[in-house]
């Protein structure tokens, strides 16, 4: 397969277009000049872009790094020729891939070029898979390292030795091994210690299962014997369950006689003729009462006579004034008829005197009078009150309120029986009862019951201790299952305990086989490894040796040891690796195109013009593009008429 032409938007390549020759091309540019870029485009165009990649703290995923810096999305088209045929290989975005749009056509016509999809176009054009061709014709950024790989250790020894190129040792030994491990490893991972494992549960089980059915036929036997217990204890209460009801109707029939009694014990209410329906307590305030009245009245009346007296006096001292006047009116008439007469004869003495006789006569006469009536209306106001008739109301008090105590008495008697009859019926009593004889048991009430509720308690443990075991016997499952189990398992261990011998000696045949395998395609790897190298650094170091992951060391003409890559210079170093990566390429993908980025920057000029004029060589076999950031490829390919593309 060749590269004819390259057109790419990807990365800082904006619809860029890379035509290299048909075998050596030197492509120089400066650094950021994209030489990386195309490298990456074509790697992209052959096995697509990994968008299962994530970025990380100083890494960036294809996805991200190569994101157009135009904006426009990412794309390209490759030309190339496969097979006799010119095809043209197209990719683009989709929704969920920046590259994942995929399109192969014959480039004369436009036709579908059958059997290339986006998934196989990179293994179907180079005949190998992304991780052989990275690891060999592909050596991005100056690093021609190898490194330990599988799938390009299967294609190897496969090309190497049968041609099968789906075999290699470490494949067949890590698939061995791991049949092997399956088979005894751990008890996470070995079959073998799970079934011995697995046995050594069932013997447990087994073990469990029998005695657990010990202990439930305990359980049962124990069972039985306390529910026996309990019926006979039940009985014995039962017994004084009715001792005690026939006591209880004893007592209530005596209680109920008593409350006969109390009822007629109790007087029969009638109003009393003096104080009606009053309590005791009433009836005496009542009584008090009428007896402070009379008293009162009493009192009145003895003020009132008093009163009436004075009232009397007053009267009386008005008569006598009233009398007084009626002498001096007499004395006055006196007076006048002894004037008319003459015996009197001194007129101015008879008018003082009778002057001073009249008016005493009117002094007289109204005080009199007015004292009289002043009398008269204070008399009415002396009249007695009427005096109640107590008699004996207090006695009667007295006695009316001993009756209604006594009757309170009777009352509370009559209620207390009440209560009591009422309180034994609610228990139960009755006035009817049965003849039978009872005889009470030997223990008494409260031991019985003690006794029964402690073989409840025990029944209670036995009942859980029963369902335990039947619980734990219903998990285990059924013990001729756990025993057909147990003799299945000693079967598959034995087969294998068979197989796991069985691979542990085909690991040693696969070991054994390993080392003639090796001995058969590593020289020749060496070999021609080995002529590369000595082409590359002029002769001075002119063997090598391959290890299985394709660690290398450079032996050197004269030296007993072999060093290995650690201990060259840079250069030798890339050196070394570079001679290894074309011996492989030369075994594993002999037609694909051979893409070098910047592989020479660490060889000093004599070394970078063997270097170059051996690609040159390999170039007229195969395609090799050789990237560079200097202007001594381009200068050394312009004098050896190697093309050059400045980019």
């Amino acid at each position: 397969m060749k590269i004819k032409k390259l057109t790419a938007s990807f990365g800082a390549l904006d619809n860029a277009v890379l035509e290299p020759g048909p075998g050596l091309t030197v492509i120089t540019a400066p650094n950021e000049g994209g030489k990386s870029t195309w490298a990456g485009f074509w790697k992209a165009m052959l096995y697509g872009v990994d968008t299962r990649e994530r970025d990380r703290a100083g890494f960036l995923a294809d996805k991200t790094r190569y994101l157009p810096w135009s904006g426009t999305p990412m794309s390209g088209e490759a030309q190339v020729e496969w097979q006799g045929q010119d095809i043209t290989l197209r990719r683009s975005p989709t929704k969920t891939n920046p590259f994942g749009s995929f399109q192969a056509v014959y480039t004369a016509s436009g036709d579908p070029a059958p059997g290339l999809t986006a998934a196989n176009a990179g293994e179907q054009l180079t005949g190998v898979g992304r991780e052989v061709y990275l690891r060999s014709a592909f050596v991005g950024r100056g690093d021609a390292f190898i490194g330990e790989s599988r799938e390009l250790e299967a294609r190897v020894a496969a090309l190497a030795t049968s041609g099968e190129e789906d075999v290699a040792y470490s494949t067949v030994e890590r698939t061995l091994k791991d049949w092997r491990n399956r088979r005894r490893l751990n008890r996470a991972n070995g079959l073998i210690p799970q079934m011995e494992e697995e046995r050594s549960r069932l013997d447990a089980s087994l073990r469990e299962m029998a005695e657990a059915r010990r202990r439930k036929l305990e359980a049962e036997q124990e069972l039985e014997r306390l529910e026996a217990k309990r019926e006979e204890l039940q009985a014995d209460l039962e017994i004084w369950t009715r001792i005690e009801k026939h006591e209880l109707n004893r007592r209530y029939g005596e209680a109920y006689l008593d409350w006969e009694r109390a009822k007629e014990a109790v007087p029969k209410e009638a109003p009393h003729p003096v104080f009606g329906t009053m309590t005791g307590e009433e009836a005496w305030d009542f009584a008090q009462e009428k007896q402070k009245e009379r008293e009162k009245a009493l009192e009145e009346n003895r003020r009132r006579d008093s009163l009436r007296e004075a009232v009397q006096k007053k009267y009386d001292d008005g008569r006598k004034m009233m009398l007084l006047s009626g002498m001096m009116a007499v004395w006055l008439l006196l007076m006048l008829v002894g004037y008319r007469l003459g015996i009197l004869r001194d007129n101015w003495v008879c008018a003082l005197i009778a002057c001073a006789g009249v008016a005493g006569f009117l002094f007289f006469f109204l005080k009199g009078r007015k004292a009289m009536r002043r009398a008269q209306e204070k008399r009415a106001g002396c009249q007695p009150v009427p005096v109640p008739e107590t008699g004996d109301l207090l006695a009667q008090a007295a006695a009316y309120r001993e009756t209604l105590a006594k009757a309170a008495q009777a009352k509370a008697a009559e209620a207390a029986a009440r209560r009591r009859v009422d309180d034994l019926a609610a228990q139960g009593g009755q006035l009817f009862d049965t003849l039978e004889m009872l005889y009470p048991p030997v223990q008494s009430k409260s031991a019985t019951a003690a006794q029964l509720a402690a073989v409840e308690r025990e029944l209670g443990w036995v009942r859980g201790e029963l369902a335990r075991q039947s619980g734990a016997l219903a998990q285990m499952g059924d013990p001729e299952g756990a025993e057909d189990r147990k003799s299945e398992l000693d079967r598959q261990l034995e087969r294998r305990l068979e197989e796991y011998d069985a691979l542990s000696t085909a690991l040693e045949a696969l070991g054994a086989a390993n080392d003639q395998l090796r001995q058969r395609f590593s020289p020749a790897l060496n070999r021609k490894a080995g002529e590369l190298l000595s082409a590359l650094t002029g002769g001075r170091w002119d063997r090598l040796t391959l290890a299985r992951d394709f660690s290398a060391q450079a032996g050197a003409a004269g030296d007993p040891l072999p060093r290995p890559a650690l201990a060259l210079s840079t250069g030798t170093a890339q050196q070394l690796y570079l001679a290894v990566r074309l011996a492989v390429c030369g075994l594993t993908v002999p037609e694909a195109p051979i893409l070098l980025d910047d592989a020479l920057t660490a060889f000093d000029d004599r070394r970078m013009a063997l270097a170059l004029e051996l690609l040159r060589q390999l170039g007229e076999e195969r395609q090799i593009l050789l990237f560079s950031c200097h202007g001594r490829e381009g200068e050394w390919a312009r004098a050896h008429g190697v093309p050059v593309i400045e980019l």
